[in-house]
């Protein structure tokens, strides 16, 4: 299998990549923005601005990929709101031309996508559950399904949710708590190690969903590439958590003090003014069912990233 994969060096571009060379055997190509690579490859990669029909046309014809996971994004909200501009094109205009490049080629178009599509009221929102987006990620996630969805001749959307786990590009690369679940294992492990207290944010953000760990999520994508499916995927664990609740489950997973854990405000500056969904739980039953994936839970999903910290490997390799 040939697979073509945008934001590679990305935290969830970067489990793609692993759990495609390593348990599918595949020959990667990744673009990339501004990473520089240290140390052998399993992989390939090259820069490509997205946003330019021709590099991609270009970069998509010269690999001449099975298929292609568009995992790129603009991981800055803020600079999202103030060049709209550049995030239609990073979102909208690159998903357009990955896909007219998919046809072109014959291969398979996966856009990942998000929980965010949904309002925070939508609550255990399923794969038909028409996207009611509040803030201006979430447009431009829904615009970019709506182009998959319509115009791929061959294909999906992922939709990832409250993403934690291993950066297996940029192991050192701190990975704190935001307004969503995600990172939110790492930020409290990492934290209670210490000794330190650790503050569960509350308030007006995300403060429910349905939690992915990035590897199980990247063999997700990989079974529908593999069944060849088509459609619109939930790829997440199978049980939905509050923000506290995680991350008293994470303190215990992991043998720490979750007496250490502490309800405050968030301390965020990254998405100030900008609308959060509260509760963007989702069910993945109908995803489990099409790529026979039995949905594990927040147990399983701990155990299995208490292994890729404590191994440095993908469980089962």
């Amino acid at each position: 299998m040939r697979l073509y994969v945008t934001g590679g060096a990305g935290f969830v571009g970067s489990n793609i990549i692993k759990v495609a060379t390593e348990r599918y055997g595949a020959q990667v190509f990744t673009t990339v923005h501004s990473w520089q690579p240290e140390g052998p490859l399993s992989f390939e990669y090259g820069w490509v601005d997205i946003g330019d029909r021709a590099q991609v046309l270009n970069s998509v014809r010269a690999f001449k990929p099975d298929a292609i996971i568009h995992a790129a994004i603009l991981n800055d909200f803020m600079r999202m709101y103030r060049n709209r501009k550049l995030a239609w094109q990073t979102y909208v205009d690159s998903t357009r031309y990955l896909t007219q490049a998919a046809n072109l080629m014959g291969a398979k178009m996966i856009l990942v996508s998000s929980d965010w599509v949904f309002d925070g009221t939508q609550v255990d929102a399923d794969e038909t559950t028409p996207p009611n987006p509040i803030n201006l990620y979430g447009v431009l996630k829904v615009v970019g399904e709506t182009v998959v969805t319509e115009t791929a001749n061959n294909g999906a959307v992922a939709r990832i949710s409250g993403v934690n786990g291993t950066h297996w590009l940029r192991p050192d690369q701190p990975l704190t708590q935001n307004v969503g679940l995600g990172n939110l294992i790492t930020a409290v492990v990492e934290t209670l190690q210490t000794n330190q207290p650790f503050i569960v944010w509350e308030g007006k953000i995300n403060m429910r969903a349905t939690p992915t760990l990035a590897s199980e999520s990247a063999e997700m994508m990989m079974r529908i590439i593999r069944g060849d499916r088509q459609g619109i995927f939930h790829c997440c664990c199978g049980q939905s958590v509050s923000r506290m609740e995680l991350a008293v489950a994470a303190a215990r997973a992991f043998g720490l003090e979750a007496g250490l854990l502490q309800n405050g405000s968030p301390d965020w500056s990254g998405m100030v003014g900008v609308p959060v969904p509260k509760d963007t739980s989702m069910s993945a039953r109908h995803t489990a069912k099409q790529l026979d994936y039995p949905l594990p839970d927040i147990e399983q999903i701990l155990q299995l990233y208490r292994w890729e910290r404590e191994t440095g490997r993908l469980k089962g390799n």
